[in-house]
């Protein structure tokens, strides 16, 4: 029961009761009061009872707009939870991105059909080989980076091979470490380098140096404006028994514009440590000579136990020893412009050993017209070197020159022809003469002058 009802109830029963219970002086304009009174308290009810109907419903309406945001509330907290995960998906995809950003790849592949033919071999040689490399430089932070890298080894890890010859019994071919080492940058245009890394010095296209030695130990590079230069100490050989024989030089040069064309001049000197009187092989005992060089002394400075063209002597115990030490300098200049709109470049190449009596002097020069870079481009070379018996260290001079010798003279042409984009034709052809100072015995008699001809065809591919 409601208040209003409550209200009239009382109303009535007042009505009822008899006059004696009211009092004798009630009058009718009591009871018109009264009536009057029960009225305005019946409105007041009406609109209490309104108000009341208003609030519920109010309230109604809030209960429903809080579930509503109690709702919104779990939702929103759901997608701040699912935004959360995303956020912390895309942190760490992110850092796995910078990661990635910092490392680079590179790699190349090069199949090659090649024939060799010296004079005094009995038969020419014609093979198969391939060559495979694959690396990657990480940038570790902002002044530092390392670069690791794998090749082929030629089988018989030959410092100045990268080739693996076909044709074994289809066995597994060998792989190495190519390249191992760190770059530091401390400040502009100056790298310090410490590992197995690529020549830290400026060269031409002469073969004074083979292009697969990686040479160990440090070097650091400046560059400045028109000025670079490079020094460097590398180890050759190490030895518990013996002294450790190494290489340390430095390189100085210019590289500048005198109008259309690019010029590039550097002087360089290295000294090689420990190598003289080393022993490099073992001569056959005889008659005349019976003593036995003692086979523990053989040096491993030297690859393949050969010196590869340089001069040596024995001392009476049939063991041969590298004649001369090498303080060698080198200079070399290239001027880089366009023959009409064909790019051309023109090179030379000089080096001396200061430390050799007769035969210390080597000399290349060449050009290269056009350039193999972009698809359906092209390049012509031509090379003439001579390099005397003792001018260079033969360990260090290119393995396809002359066979990897030195004492030699030539011509090398070369051409090049880009069919599509990251891959490349090469032709090379080798015409050169060697033992051009000294005789060598063939046959039991002595020669001079032999014919020495390489011809190479690759195929060549980047990644």
């Amino acid at each position: 029961m409601n208040s209003k009802l409550l209200t009239t109830a009382l109303v009535i029963a007042v009505l009822a009761a008899p006059a004696s219970s009211l009092g004798a002086a009630a009058s009718d304009a009591d009871f018109a009061e009264l009536r009057r009174a029960l009225q305005q308290v019946n409105q007041r009810l009406d609109a209490l009872e309104q108000q009341n109907q208003t609030l519920k419903a109010q309230n109604e309406q809030l209960e429903t707009k809080n579930k509503e945001l109690e709702a919104k509330g779990k939702a929103l907290e759901e997608t701040n939870d699912h935004q959360t995960d995303a956020l912390a998906q895309i942190s760490a995809a992110s850092k796995k991105a910078e990661w990635a950003s910092r490392v680079t790849w590179k790699g190349d592949f090069r199949y090659r059909h090649e024939n060799v033919d010296p004079e005094e071999a009995v038969n020419d040689q014609t093979r198969q080989r391939i060559r495979a490399r694959f690396g990657m430089t990480a940038k570790i932070n902002d002044t530092i980076a390392a670069t690791v890298q794998l090749a082929t080894n030629g089988g018989n890890n030959d410092p100045r091979s990268t080739n693996q010859t076909l044709g074994s019994g289809w066995d597994r071919k060998g792989v190495a470490i190519d390249l191992a080492y760190v770059d530091w940058a401390p400040a502009q245009g100056l790298n310090v380098q410490l590992g197995k890394m690529p020549y830290p010095f400026q060269r031409v296209g002469s073969y004074f140096w083979d292009a697969d030695i990686t040479p160990e130990g440090g070097a650091v590079k400046y560059a400045n404006g028109p000025f670079f230069g490079s020094a460097f100490g590398y180890w050759l050989s190490e030895s518990a028994t013996m002294s450790d024989s190494n290489v340390f030089g430095a390189q100085v040069g210019v590289k500048g514009d005198a109008g259309p064309v690019k010029l590039t001049g550097a002087v360089m000197y290295y000294d090689l440590g420990a190598v003289q009187d080393e022993i490099t092989a073992i001569v056959a005992p005889s008659a005349m000579a019976p003593a036995v060089c003692p086979a523990g002394q053989l040096n491993n400075t030297f690859f393949g136990t050969s010196t590869n063209g340089n001069t040596t002597i024995n001392r009476g115990d049939n063991c041969a020893r590298l004649l001369n030490d090498f303080d060698i300098y080198e200079v070399l200049g290239q001027a880089e412009f366009a023959l009409g709109k064909v790019p051309l470049v023109v090179f030379a190449n000089y080096a001396k050993n200061t430390a050799a009596d007769n035969f210390d002097t080597a000399y290349a020069g060449g050009f290269t017209l056009g350039r193999a870079s972009n698809p359906m481009s092209w390049e012509f070379g031509y090379v003439y070197q001579k390099t005397e018996k003792d001018a260079l260290f033969g360990q260090f001079v290119d393995s396809d020159f002359g066979g990897g010798l030195t004492d030699v003279d030539g011509s090398v042409f070369k051409i090049a022809f880009v069919p599509a984009k990251n891959w490349t034709l090469n032709g090379t052809y080798f015409m050169n003469s060697r033992f051009i100072d000294v005789p060598i015995t063939v046959a039991g008699a002595p020669k001079t002058g032999l014919d020495y001809k390489r011809y190479q065809i690759d195929f060549n591919v980047k990644y």
